[in-house]
């Protein structure tokens, strides 16, 4: 984590944080105050390049300008939960493929932009410990964050694993069907490929699925009337199944928490998933799964209380 401008102590009250969640499909930005409660939210499609850092700004700037004086006064710090590979020491995006990123700070443009000191973390790092803490700090979990892409994070004895490159818990990028469609990363097959978000609608759209839907809640809605939807949805819940049971075979976590926007399926989402993995476990244990109450909200929740404890002002915990 970084700050990339000298903390200022905020106003009288508790200290608010002006938190965004970079996603594949949109920008989502928020205030965030004491128990994780939003005081102001807006997002805005995703942009590529670095039109993304100016339409953060931008949201940040409109987020603020609702506020009350004595509420702005409060905001402590900016949090930013970002995609793809992080350096959160310099708040530099070392490179995020879906957004044409490489090499290129985030911190220091928002920071000049905003007056705030700016701290960023990797997505799914900002959003699984948020999820983590709201389930309790288990000890031995696998958090998984399900939306445009597919990711997770890895706790033992209660501590995060993150293994030598920073990367583990790739999940989206585990090859489950060698002979399955193509990934944004050059394979085939992977479970981001059957399970996420975007991957779903375009999936939906070539079997004949209307192509104007623009959220997984959309096509699960239709999957009790829609052949197309429900054989996208299908296919995905084997995906990740089989990624689970993989999770599973190599770790065998105590429990695996689902939280992100695919999540907020909910009982279309964990009955079915769980189902799945029972037929195809084979001789690997089971581990039980469980939803997150956090849903789509959790890298919101993350990159806020990434802000507070970043400035000091907060004990958020981020992985």
């Amino acid at each position: 984590m970084t700050q990339a401008r000298t903390p200022r102590e905020p106003g009288p009250g508790p200290a608010l944080a002006l938190a965004f969640d970079v996603g594949g499909t949109s920008v989502r930005g928020a205030v965030v105050g004491a128990g994780d409660v939003s005081l102001a939210e807006a997002r805005v499609p995703t942009r590529t390049g670095l039109a993304v850092l100016d339409d953060i700004a931008q949201l940040g700037e409109e987020l603020l300008a609702r506020l009350s004086a004595a509420a702005r006064a409060r905001v402590a710090g900016v949090g930013v939960a970002f995609p793809g590979l992080v350096d959160t020491r310099s708040g530099t995006s070392l490179k995020a493929v879906n957004l044409g990123l490489v090499d290129t700070p985030v911190a220091a443009p928002l920071a000049e932009r905003l007056g705030l000191p700016v701290a960023v973390s990797h997505d799914t790092a900002a959003a699984a410990g948020a999820i983590w803490v709201d389930a309790g700090s288990p000890a031995s979990a696998f958090v998984a964050v399900l939306g445009t892409g597919v990711a997770g994070v890895t706790y033992v004895g209660g501590r995060p694993i993150v293994g030598a490159s920073g990367q583990a818990g790739e999940l989206g990028h585990l090859v489950v069907d060698p002979a399955g469609p193509p990934c944004s990363c050059g394979l085939r097959g992977c479970v981001e490929s059957r399970a996420g978000a975007r991957r779903m609608l375009e999936s939906y759209a070539a079997l004949g699925g209307d192509p104007r839907i623009t959220g997984v809640a959309e096509l699960v809605a239709r999957t009790d009337h829609d052949p197309g939807a429900a054989q996208v949805w299908s296919e995905a819940i084997t995906a990740l199944a089989d990624g689970f049971l993989a999770v599973g075979a190599l770790l065998a976590p105590g429990q695996i928490i689902l939280g992100g926007g695919v999540a907020e399926a909910r009982g279309h989402l964990l009955g079915p998933l769980r189902d799945r993995m029972r037929e195809r476990a084979g001789v690997t244990a089971v581990p039980p799964v469980r939803l997150s109450s956090l849903g789509a909200r959790a890298g919101l929740v993350g990159a806020a209380r990434l802000a507070l404890a970043s400035t000091g002002t907060g004990t958020g915990t981020v992985a």
